[in-house]
């Protein structure tokens, strides 16, 4: 009878265990951050070598749908020749500067720079907290390497879990072109 009671108990443990293991555990699944919305960017610089050189550039965006240009009256961006300049990149809307909220989801963003025909050099020099480290671009070093007069295209890009240390993945959440002329100081 102690055997029978035992195989019992033991059969209906496996059979109990069996269908715990094939049930669906439910899951829950957290919303990813959206875009943000954003109307201006600002670039600050300070010359390494000259504290009194600090130029800045600012571009405006009020319409979100576009349909109206920019105000791009500041933003033209002179830095010297042959200098090296700590920046950092600003973002705003139309009430607030947003970057210390762009800081904290720092693992969904990274800032992209494209200079053609501009004699820049630009490196990020933030990191985010995902297991690689990789570069966010809220503080970089602008490096200029000779007289030029060109363009820089700052992109801020949303990649929420899709962040890769690359500007392709995720969606852009702001796109502006600013001057950048490099002059002999």
């Amino acid at each position: 009878m102690k055997k029978n009671l035992f195989i019992s108990i033991l059969l209906s443990a496996v059979l109990f265990i069996s269908w715990a293991s094939c049930q669906k555990v439910a899951t829950t699944q957290v919303a990813l951050p959206g875009n943000e919305i954003l109307t201006t960017m600002v670039i600050k610089a300070i010359n390494i070598n000259d504290a009194t050189d600090t130029p800045s550039a600012k571009w405006v965006q009020l319409d979100p749908t576009g349909a109206k240009l920019p105000d791009t009256s500041h933003s033209t961006l002179v830095l010297r020749d042959s200098a090296s300049y700590n920046v950092t990149i600003q973002f705003l809307d139309t009430l607030s500067d947003i970057t210390s909220g762009i800081k904290v989801k720092e693992n969904y963003h990274i800032i992209c720079f494209d200079a053609p025909n501009s004699n820049l050099i630009v490196k990020r020099m933030d990191h985010d907290t995902n297991p690689k480290q990789y570069e966010v671009g809220l503080v970089d070093l602008f490096t200029t390497t000779g007289i030029s007069a060109g363009k820089l295209e700052i992109t801020l890009h949303h990649q929420p879990n899709v962040k890769d240390g690359t500007c392709t993945p995720g969606s852009i959440d702001m796109d502006a072109t600013f001057n950048v002329n490099i002059i002999l100081h």
